[in-house]
Formats: structure tokens, sequence, C-alpha cells
């Protein structure tokens, strides 16, 4: 997932921190899903179109692909994802109630939720949507990040905590983990804590060669004077 998305960044910040939306595979509708030979057709370019970057090419082919099969939530999902990633928080919102309102028990539709609402400075919505996405899925890591920074911005740091660390007992190696950790209690001015936790943030993106997460990381650090 790392490479994956890494080039998919966007703005949820806690300090400098920007977290990933969902995996990319939610804007390439799955073609083995098509009923029909237009609608694999229209998939298949749909799916083309993402991978060049043709984003509006491909909100416009999904477009198509609802009209013929409305009923179809990861279609939904694959508009919400794309308008998402072009910063139209709202439309994205939309597309993922819609998907929500055909699939209710789907935990990554529940993650994006929480994501798009984080961006649109619904805190304490976000923070609802990620827990829904927890329970539907207890390994799901990034929702948990995603909960950590909600209940920070909230205020309840002891909730934050409770929340990294279920992060940390899936994948003590997870190195977004320790950087919104640091973020938090730099936050909190308690600049040893976060010196500590920077630090094996910094040691984790460099032995996977993230010079992203060095960088951001290292940024955070000079601010500590460490």
């Amino acid at each position: 997932m790392y490479k994956q998305t890494s080039f998919l960044l966007s703005v949820l910040l806690l300090g400098s921190f920007a977290a990933t939306i969902p995996s990319v595979a939610q804007a390439q509708v799955t073609v083995a899903q098509a009923r029909s030979a237009e609608l694999k057709q229209l998939l298949e370019d749909g799916r083309r179109l993402v991978n060049s970057g043709d984003y509006n090419g491909a909100i416009s082919v999904y477009q198509q692909a609802v009209a013929i099969e409305p009923k179809n939530a990861k279609i939904h999902s694959g508009m919400g994802y794309l308008y998402a990633i072009q910063g139209n928080f709202q439309a994205a919102l939309a597309a993922y109630r819609r998907a929500l309102g055909i699939d209710p028990n789907n935990g990554d539709f529940f993650y994006a939720v929480g994501y798009i609402k984080g961006n649109l400075g619904d805190t304490a919505g976000a923070k609802d949507a990620y827990r829904k996405a927890i329970q539907l899925n207890r390994n799901n890591i990034n929702a948990y990040l995603g909960l950590g920074v909600t209940q920070s911005r909230l205020g309840d740091y002891e909730a934050a905590m409770w929340a990294y660390d279920q992060a940390i007992n899936i994948d003590k190696n997870y190195a977004q983990t320790y950087e919104l950790m640091g973020s938090m209690f730099k936050q909190r001015r308690k600049a040893k804590e976060a010196s500590n936790v920077l630090n094996k943030a910094r040691d984790l993106y460099q032995r996977r060669n993230d010079s992203d997460g060095v960088a951001r990381v290292e940024a955070l650090l000079r601010d500590l004077g460490g």
C-alpha cells in the first residue's frame, strides 16, 4: 500500500502529517463485476483513464456506467474516490453516501467518509465514520490513525493514544503511526515524547526508502530542536 498510494497523499493534517485516502483500487471498479458487454467496456475505459491520470474522463465514464447499473456500490465509490483526490469533497461525500446506501456494511466506504469529513472540517463526523470503519474491520490500521487524528483535534488525547496503540498492535513497523503520535506530542509541547517517537518514525521511513516521510519527520524534529 505504501508505494501504491504515495502519489495520492492529500491533506488531513495534524502538524505536518498528510494522511492517505483509500487505495487507488477503489477507483478501478472490477471489470469482472460487469453484467453486460457495454458495462464491461465502460469499466475497462474507466480503469485505463484512472491509470493515465485522466480523472475527469474516468468520472464521466463511471457516470455512464452507473446509469446502466445504478445499484453497483463500487462504481459510486470509484467516483467518490476520484472526486476526493481532486479536492471536490462535497461530491465525494455524496458519492460515498450513495455507495453506503447500497452496501451499508462496507468498512472501506466508512473510512473514506471519515477522510472526506475530516477535510470538510466536520471533525466529529469524521470520528464517528472512523469508529464505524473500525467496528466493521478491526484490522483497518488507517482507520485507527484517522480516529487518532480526529480525537487529537477534539482534545481527547487519551482516546487518541488508544487509537495509536491499536495501530501499533496491528503493525509495530507502520511509520505513519509514530509520525502522528509525534505530531500529537509536539502539539501538546511534550518534546521528549515527541522526539522519541519521531526518531522511530524516521528510522522506519529510512528503511523503506521513503524520502518524503523522512523529510516530513526531520522538519518536525527541527521544530523541536532535535
